[in-house]
């Protein structure tokens, strides 16, 4: 996937801990607010490679379900179960494992992402600035900012 891709509303991660998930093409990928600060990862542990959010909106953590990892707000996992037993992981084999990155930008109540982290965000910003209501991943945005039609909402599936 290349491109900005709408993933949803800022209203759905207005507080600390709300989180949003879904696709930016092929790549299942999240957003999570951070006392205030937007994040985006892959949506997929790096520990067995599940999908750790599976519903389109939420809040708590970035917890994997299949081993209960949690991940920072730098996509390090912090709390790992038995990782004094089983992992031994010390900071730098946590930080080998940290969740891959994805550029976020929010504009006009609107959440778009990016699978490269280093993409310039001036294309979404511009695009509705400009009074655009089609955006190029295909999404339709009404005039008072609702999301009228994003293709890749109803995806299901592994990743």
């Amino acid at each position: 996937m290349t491109g900005w891709v709408l993933l949803g509303r800022m209203a759905d991660v207005d507080g600390n801990g709300r989180w949003i998930a879904g696709w930016a093409g092929a790549i299942p990928v999240l957003v999570r607010n951070f006392q205030g600060d937007l994040r985006g990862f892959r949506n997929v542990c790096s520990h067995r490679f599940a999908r750790m959010l599976t519903e389109p909106a939420g809040k708590g953590p970035l917890r994997c379900p299949y081993h209960a990892w949690v991940y920072d707000a730098d996509g390090v996992p912090r709390a790992i179960p038995f990782n004094d037993t089983d992992f031994h992981l010390d900071e730098a084999g946590r930080r080998a494992l940290a969740l891959p990155p994805i550029a976020v930008t929010a504009t006009h109540g609107l959440v778009f992402v990016h699978a490269d982290p280093s993409a310039d965000a001036g294309i979404p910003l511009g695009w509705m600035a400009a009074g655009r209501t089609h955006l190029p991943d295909g999404a339709v945005i009404g005039t008072n900012g609702v999301i009228l039609h994003r293709p890749s909402a109803g995806r299901e599936g592994a990743c």
